[in-house]
Formats: C-alpha cells, sequence, structure tokens
C-alpha cells in the first residue's frame, strides 16, 4: 500500500487542541438556559472526532470522523452529569481521566459503579444511563460514541422536570432540536 506524509500544517486538522474545543451547548445559548442543557449533557461537552455531515449537531472545528463515530470529552463539575438517556443503537463507553464518576444504568438509574482514573465501561444500545462527577474536583470523562449520533432519548422524569423547573416553551425547543423524552415508554 502507498503511504502518504502529510506537512505538518495539514496536520493540523487532525489535531483537536482541549482548550480551543467549544463547549457544545454554546451553540444553543441564548434559546436553552444552561442549567437546562445541563440536566441533559454535562457541564460542557467538547466534541474532539465527530462524524462531519449535515445531519450532525457539532458543527465546525471538530476532527473529521468515520460515519457513526464521535469522540467527546465531558468536563463535569463535583455532583454535575447529565439525566438519564438511552442511546437505541449506539454504544457509548466511557473512560474516567480525571476525578471519579458514578455510571448509572437501568430504568431508574438502579445500578450503578464507580469509575476511577483510566477505569472505562462500555454501555451498549439500548439501555438507560446516566454518569456523575463523585469526585471532589473537577472531572473529565473520555466518551466514545459508536452508532447513530442522533439516536438519544432521554427519561420521561427528566421532561417533566424540565418542564416544571424551565417551562414548556424550553421544553419545545429541545423537542424541535431533535431530543425526546421518551426512554423506557412502550413503542
Amino acid at each position: 500500500m502507498r503511504t502518504t506524509t502529510p506537512t505538518p500544517e495539514e496536520m493540523e486538522r487532525y489535531i483537536a487542541r482541549f482548550e480551543d474545543l467549544p463547549a457544545n451547548k454554546d451553540r444553543t445559548a441564548g434559546r436553552i438556559p444552561p442549567e437546562a442543557r445541563e440536566r441533559m449533557t454535562a457541564r460542557a461537552t467538547r466534541t474532539v472526532i465527530a462524524t462531519v455531515d449535515k445531519d450532525t449537531p457539532w458543527g465546525d472545528g471538530v476532527i473529521p470522523g468515520p460515519p457513526n463515530f464521535a469522540v467527546v470529552i465531558a468536563e463535569c463539575e463535583p455532583g454535575n452529569g447529565p439525566g438519564l438517556h438511552s442511546h437505541a443503537h449506539t454504544t457509548e463507553t466511557f473512560t474516567c481521566l480525571q476525578s471519579r464518576f458514578v455510571i448509572e444504568w437501568g430504568d431508574e438509574g438502579e445500578h450503578a459503579v464507580e469509575l476511577g482514573k483510566f477505569d472505562t465501561i462500555s454501555v451498549p444500545p439500548g439501555v438507560m444511563r446516566r454518569f456523575a462527577n463523585i469526585g471532589d474536583e473537577r472531572g473529565l470523562l473520555h466518551v466514545t460514541l459508536q452508532g447513530p449520533l442522533r439516536d438519544v432519548e432521554f427519561a420521561p422524569s427528566l421532561g417533566q422536570e424540565l418542564h416544571d423547573r424551565f417551562g414548556e416553551e424550553v421544553v419545545n425547543e429541545l423537542l424541535g432540536l431533535g431530543y425526546t423524552f421518551n426512554a423506557g415508554l412502550e413503542d
């Protein structure tokens, strides 16, 4: 097989500098209160590598990846993490980089495991899951998603919590972005 040798300038397109990556929630700033977004995602998620096409939410600045693949760094203060959610066809793999995390799964989050530095768990499709930083310092969680990147559904309880706290307008904005709150319900 013939190889190629990109120039250093060409290779810059394939380097992600963490501090230069925009927080994904900044893409919806002004339409969705940050506190509402943080119930659905970590305090800050920064996409490093992802499928880049019209159907993905990542925007510019990420390293282009293969179809149905993304690498995200979730940055969480102590106690922070997303609500219960499920991916119908996507495997989500978590590796703790800093602090300690609890990964919960089950329709009510009834099962849990703690991850220390460099511990990894892979959650198969169709399993309700969430994570939270249980350490005393800012946590960093490496998240790899393998499968359709728009197949996330959140638990109905999270939809109700967001409605009660932020109102119907915010929930409708989230629904308009493609989020749903039907995870665990019968089809």
